[in-house]
């Protein structure tokens, strides 16, 4: 009666295999120390967990009115996270901040992001859209 339940080593060997795999995703950690801040780029929607103080006091001050730095900047990394779907990329939590202009080669769309990411992340490496629009702040600290 035992033996349907037993896992032989090789059986355990492969489930590992398959937990291990590339492209198989771990879950994720809950969000704690910092802000989940969510914005709308001309109808499209996007989201950057912020965990770099500097940047996360220039949000709450574009969130106050007291800042016109309104362009988020971020370093494009790949990988899909959850409070980022429906796009396979994020933008780094540490290397983020709210700046009042960028160089025009870092504008664009999450959509644009998503349509070349080889290209937004090995060659551009960053990514603030100039029409962003802070929607939500979410504080995780």
């Amino acid at each position: 009666m035992w033996s349907r339940y037993l896992i032989t080593g090789a059986g355990l060997v492969f489930l590992l295999a398959l937990l291990l795999a590339p492209g198989c995703t771990q879950p994720e950690k809950p969000l704690s120390g910092g802000i989940l801040v969510t914005f709308d780029v001309s109808g499209e929607t996007y989201k950057i967990f912020i965990t770099n103080e500097t940047a996360i006091e220039q949000v709450l001050a574009v969130q106050r009115g007291e800042s016109q730095a309104t362009i988020p900047n971020g370093r494009i990394l790949r990988g899909a996270v959850s409070y980022n779907a429906p796009w396979s990329w994020h933008i780094d939590p540490e290397d983020i901040e709210m700046a009042e202009m960028t160089i025009e080669l870092y504008d664009g769309r999450p959509s644009l992001v998503e349509a070349d990411i080889d290209y937004w992340v090995d060659t551009v490496k960053r990514f603030a859209p100039w029409n962003a629009r802070i929607t939500a702040v979410e504080d995780y600290r």
